[in-house]
């Protein structure tokens, strides 16, 4: 109970602070539980952990550093001649 009361300030205090942080934190935190729900046999030693689940981490940080750097190179490419910045010119 103790620790709820302290999560809670600590949220407030966040809200007081930078409130679009604290609204990702909302949000994300029962979207984290509901992600959870399927771990929990593997976390607490219920089934063995598959082989696929300690690297998990890193491929979704990879997967997502691909799909916002193939968004940044099309979104670059796709942008209007005067936004991109201009040639060097050729050493003579």
């Amino acid at each position: 109970m103790a620790s709820s009361c302290i999560l809670v300030l600590l949220w407030a205090g966040l809200w007081r602070l930078h409130a679009g942080m604290a609204f990702g934190v909302l949000l994300g935190l029962p979207v984290a539980w509901i992600l959870s729900r399927p771990l929990a046999p593997y976390l607490t030693g219920m089934q063995d952990i598959p082989l696929w689940l300690p690297p998990l981490p890193f491929a979704i940080v990879a997967l997502s550093l691909l799909v916002l750097g193939a968004l940044s190179w099309f979104r670059a490419s796709a942008a209007p001649e005067s936004a991109q910045p201009p040639e060097d010119p050729e050493p003579q």
